[in-house]
């Protein structure tokens, strides 16, 4: 009984080991492994590597972070944001979220479907509409070109929830034009039925 016990705490202590590869070099020449989570105007918040708990280190302490995708930020005084009431905007997040507004297309299936649904079952257009924009895009269909980069949690965090904010824009905007177009119909049958009726 032991010998799985033990097997099993093996195996996910290797997990967490070959997840964690960021390095963070603190001013004093140590250095260290984690998964990199956010850069804060006051710290910075990361997992160390063997653990599975959130910490952080005062920006103060630390001289440099590199990313396992290549990517090195310094931290030195003169790169420090002033502290203010602004949500701070992590730089591979942001960089995350301008690639998937280049990359991803695969909201075309939801987007047709929902459309194709709006014309030929108005109302029912909504069913698909709401199904398929509340659902983020599965992995498959994110289009990313950099699988290296979407190792790291920031960046992926913000390529998926900008896909996923395209994929909703998307797929209401086919939805308002089918039903348009269903309207639309509708309005001019009236309106030519009425016409014959009082010719």
């Amino acid at each position: 009984m032991k010998r799985p016990i033990a097997c099993l705490i093996l195996f996910f202590s290797l997990c967490f080991s070959a997840n964690a590869q960021d390095i963070i070099t603190l001013n004093s020449g140590d250095e260290f492994k984690a998964q990199i989570v956010r850069i804060n105007p006051k710290d910075v918040t990361f997992i160390k590597e063997g653990s599975t708990d959130t910490l952080a280190f005062d920006r103060a302490e630390i001289r440099k972070l590199n990313y396992k995708n290549g990517t090195v930020v310094f931290l030195s005084d003169a790169e420090r944001p002033v502290i203010t009431n602004e949500p701070i905007v992590d730089s591979l997040y942001a960089q995350g979220a301008s690639d998937a507004t280049q990359q991803y297309k695969g909201y075309k299936a939801a987007a047709t479907g929902t459309l194709v649904v709006s014309v030929l079952y108005f109302p029912f257009g909504l069913v698909p509409a709401i199904a398929c924009s509340s659902k983020p895009p599965s992995l498959q269909n994110l289009g990313y070109k950099d699988s290296k980069k979407m190792e790291n949690s920031s960046y992926c965090a913000g390529y998926t929830d900008q896909a996923h904010k395209i994929k909703k824009k998307k797929v209401w905007k086919n939805f308002a034009i089918g039903s348009g177009i269903t309207v639309g119909s509708y309005i001019l049958l009236v309106a030519s039925m009425s016409a014959i009726f009082l010719m």
